[in-house]
């Protein structure tokens, strides 16, 4: 098998069945049907958002639609990461709109920008100018010295004569993009928003709410990571409206994009055809990666495109044969290791994004200062002869040095307190106890589960590594200490 190319994280330009790894296309061409056959319907429902978290595709998503819609619509797309450091990303996004049809809106041009300028500058500044954004609801917050700032002396222009002025002129620019094309309506994408600040990304929204919908053509389609917004709203509004009645108000219509059940198609581009078999499992690496990384709940797209990357540098270090005890991982030859592979999946997503966890991973000192903590903490209840019998087990290191071949050949090693301790959380918080050894007992955890979901995942899968024919020399110890030096 040829080694893959490496995925970029930048959005894919042209969406095809072949370059479509995150089974963005049913979704998208879903939208597409809905934005087509609801014309109609675009003087009433302006706001679309399409709901993903940071990394799900949202941008390759939107970029398909883009294309896919020239032929039926006026597109734009503003990527609002860009104008970031613009003193309002309101005012930025009409001076895009105006300079993409400069050379048609002539005198329009310079009118809604005037204006658009005065109505928009003072957007965010203060509290002493409040318009509410839907009855009941948060109101926008507009600072009147700003506004004052943009009228010349010689004017005698109150706030609402301006935003009198800046409603004509909007409609005349939907007019005149409309007249000089022969799409009778206009779509505006708007990406990015989970890479502003957030008090940028509520006054965008707002203002897109109260002074860009005037026309009866003109939508906007606004990727959102959702949970972001709402921490936003929490943050600005506090109790003032519940976050999702926030982000209900703003937009007429959502969509979401699809979950990690398409995480198959982008690990394909990287595996082959072998099948990997185990309890009578027969699976392509694919699909037991697929499912690891479920079981993980790690099933960013973007995430997990990072980690296939460093897999495959992994991958070429393993050719050249320059370390030693280097996991047998999968490359493209037969028996390689199904558990080595998945070790080293979960190694490299520590080192990338869990690092104090990937620090912890087989650090009996850590885990000792652990236990001990929490000892004291159940001493009231706790028999005083557990304490030395755990502190001794955290004292054998035995296990972190064993060559995984020996976990195949001798398996009872696995039926001891030493070896789950061995891959227990670093971070546990209370061990749930039973009149049992360790073996197959639970923990619980503070803050990120993955720890403890890579425990829960190896207990209920032993067999992953108890019927493992292909197991090699190396470690727990040596596969750490080599995602170190090669990554």
């Amino acid at each position: 098998m040829t080694t893959p190319r490496l995925l970029s994280n930048l959005p894919v330009e042209q969406l095809t069945n072949e370059t479509d790894y995150l089974g963005l296309l049913d979704k998208a061409d879903i939208i597409k049907a809905i934005l087509i056959n609801n014309k109609e319907q675009f003087n009433e429902i302006k706001m679309f958002s399409l709901y993903g978290e940071w990394g799900s595709g949202k941008s390759s998503l939107m970029k398909y639609l883009q294309t896919e819609l020239k032929s039926d619509f006026n597109t734009f797309f503003f990527e609002a990461w860009e104008f970031e450091k613009d003193e309002n990303l309101a005012y930025s996004l009409i001076e895009f709109l105006a300079s993409e049809n400069r050379d048609a809106l002539g005198e329009t041009c310079d009118e809604i920008l005037k204006f658009g300028g005065r109505v928009l500058r003072g957007l965010g500044k203060s509290i002493k100018m409040n318009i509410p954004l839907f009855p009941g609801g948060p109101g926008v917050e507009l600072d009147p010295a700003a506004f004052v700032e943009e009228v010349s002396k010689e004017e005698e222009l109150t706030f609402y004569k301006a935003l009198e002025n800046f409603k004509k002129e909007f409609v005349r620019l939907e007019d005149k993009i409309i007249a000089k094309s022969e799409q009778k309506y206009n779509i505006v994408f708007i990406d990015d928003l989970d890479r502003c600040e957030p008090e940028q990304v509520l006054n965008l929204l707002s203002a897109i709410k109260l002074f860009f919908t005037y026309g009866e053509k003109t939508i906007f389609f606004c990727g959102i990571d959702k949970k972001a917004v709402e921490e936003a709203v929490r943050t600005k509004y506090g109790e003032v409206i519940k976050a999702n009645e926030y982000l209900e108000k703003i937009f007429d219509i959502s969509f979401t994009m699809p979950y990690y059940n398409s995480l198959r198609l982008l690990l394909n581009k990287y595996f082959g055809d072998r099948i990997y078999e185990s309890a009578g499992v027969k699976l392509k690496m694919s699909g037991w990666i697929e499912d690891f990384l479920v079981k993980l709940d790690f099933t960013n797209p973007r995430r997990v495109k990072k980690v296939l990357n460093k897999f495959a540098l992994l991958r070429n270090v393993k050719k050249l044969n320059v370390l030693d005890d280097f996991p047998n991982i999968d490359v493209d030859e037969d028996n390689n290791s199904l558990f080595e592979t998945l070790l080293v999946f979960y190694l490299i997503i520590l080192h990338e994004f869990y690092h104090d966890f990937y620090n912890g991973f087989v650090n009996y000192s850590y885990k000792k200062v652990t236990f001990n903590r929490q000892y004291k903490k159940d001493l009231q209840s706790s028999n005083d002869s557990v304490r030395p019998y755990y502190l001794e087990k955290l004292s054998n290191e035995s296990l972190i040095n064993t060559p995984f071949k020996q976990f195949y050949q001798d398996a009872a090693i696995l039926n001891n307190d030493d070896f789950v301790l061995t891959i227990c959380p670093s971070n546990f918080e209370e061990l749930v106890k039973t009149p049992s050894l360790l073996y197959r007992k639970s923990f619980i955890v503070k803050g990120n589960m993955i720890e403890l979901n890579f425990y829960n995942y190896l207990m209920l899968n032993i067999h992953v590594l108890t019927q493992d024919k292909n197991l090699s020399a190396s470690t727990f110890k040596s596969a750490k200490d080599i995602i170190t030096r090669a990554l």
